[in-house]
């Protein structure tokens, strides 16, 4: 049975074709999309094979492929309405591309600048964290807490200096030096009359509470306590007295001893006196107050007046008929009783009351008067 077609079907890459029943195939060498063309179908395979129908369909299928990749012609007036139009679309892409592009920069440049005020800020926080305000207020703090740290505990001491006579007598009371943590006291040593009296040697009791300093040779000591609410004692062996001076130590008193002169009773080394009334005595307890500017105990002030510049150095009290009279000057006349001094030169006088006394002006052979009123 002899069928017949008419058309032949090209595929992709693949020619096909069928007859009596049997399927051929005809390679192509490009893909192509569907195809139609006519050729004269043979009867039998064996007629296909002998009559050259292969060759010749994939020839035609060849030149089909070739037809089909050739550009089209552009109808008449197309190619100029597309070239403008493609002029304007690239002039809108470049405009918009530049628009895109300056967008881009002006973000670039405020990005930028925004990046170097975070920076700033940032090491600004890092190096210095806190306001002018929060510095001033923290070094206040500062200030305040230091302040409390080194202020001592309670009221601050108030600083004195005095005078002490000495009692080497058994079962005497030792003078008590009041010291204070951070502050220096100085002892100064002399005799009945007001001489200095060099130290020999000393001890102390506890070395660890208390610092002392001395020169070797003078009659002074300098004391100091290394910590608050110390006590101990001191032994201070004088040159040619045998008998020790002991004092009590205490520290972290109301009231610091700043000088305390130590009257030690007998005649020193240096010791010197005048012929008015032979040896010195044995110390005063009034003239002691005397020196130390306390009047005695149910006295009378007097008024003292002259000594050209130095009448405010002193004072004079009236006790029982006799005048105490306190001055730095040298008394020459009347002829005094009893006498004590400091190492200041300061000096304490017992005589007969008598409204004139001259005196001799320290470091100079100049004889004053002293006008004492008050007596009725």
């Amino acid at each position: 049975m002899n069928k017949s077609f008419g058309s032949i079907t090209f595929g992709v890459g693949v020619v096909s074709f069928c007859f009596s029943g049997v399927l051929l195939a005809a390679a192509v060498a490009a893909p192509a999309p569907e195809a139609s063309f006519s050729l004269p179908l043979p009867t039998s395979i064996a007629e296909a094979s002998s009559s050259g129908f292969l060759q010749q369909l994939a020839a035609q299928a060849q030149q089909q492929l070739v037809k089909q990749q050739k550009p089209q012609p552009a109808p008449a007036g197309a190619s100029g309405v597309s070239a403008e139009k493609s002029a304007e679309k690239s002039k809108e892409t470049s405009a918009v591309s530049n628009g895109v592009a300056a967008s881009n920069a002006d973000k670039q440049n405020v990005s930028i600048g925004d990046m170097n005020h975070e920076a700033f800020s940032g090491v600004t926080s890092q190096v210095l964290p806190m306001t002018p305000e929060q510095v001033m207020r923290l070094r206040q703090i500062f200030n305040e807490s230091q302040k409390a740290a080194a202020m001592p505990p309670g009221i601050p001491p108030r600083p004195v200096t005095s005078s002490l006579s000495v009692n080497l007598s058994p079962q005497a009371s030792p003078p008590v030096i009041r010291l204070g943590a951070g502050y220096i006291t100085s002892l100064v040593f002399m005799d009945s009359t007001g001489q200095p009296w060099p130290i020999q040697a000393y001890s102390i009791g506890d070395p660890a509470a208390f610092n002392i300093q001395w020169d070797k040779k003078g009659n002074t000591l300098l004391i100091q306590a290394s910590s608050f609410f110390k006590r101990s004692n001191l032994a201070v062996i004088m040159n040619g007295l045998d008998t020790p001076v002991m004092l009590t130590l205490l520290s972290g008193q109301e009231v610091i001893d700043y000088r305390v002169d130590l009257r030690v009773p007998g005649m020193g080394p240096n010791a010197t006196f005048t012929t008015q009334n032979g040896l010195p005595d044995s110390a005063n307890p009034i003239l002691l107050d005397v020196l130390n500017g306390i009047p005695p105990k149910g006295s009378k002030p007097l008024r003292v007046f002259g000594g050209e510049g130095y009448v405010g150095e002193c004072k004079a009290w009236l006790l029982d008929g006799r005048l105490f009279l306190r001055t730095s000057l040298d008394v020459i006349s009347p002829a005094w009783k009893s006498v004590m001094s400091s190492a200041d030169g300061t000096h304490a006088y017992e005589l007969q009351p008598t409204p004139v006394v001259l005196v001799l002006q320290r470091g100079k052979d100049k004889t004053l008067a002293l006008n004492i009123e008050g007596f009725e």
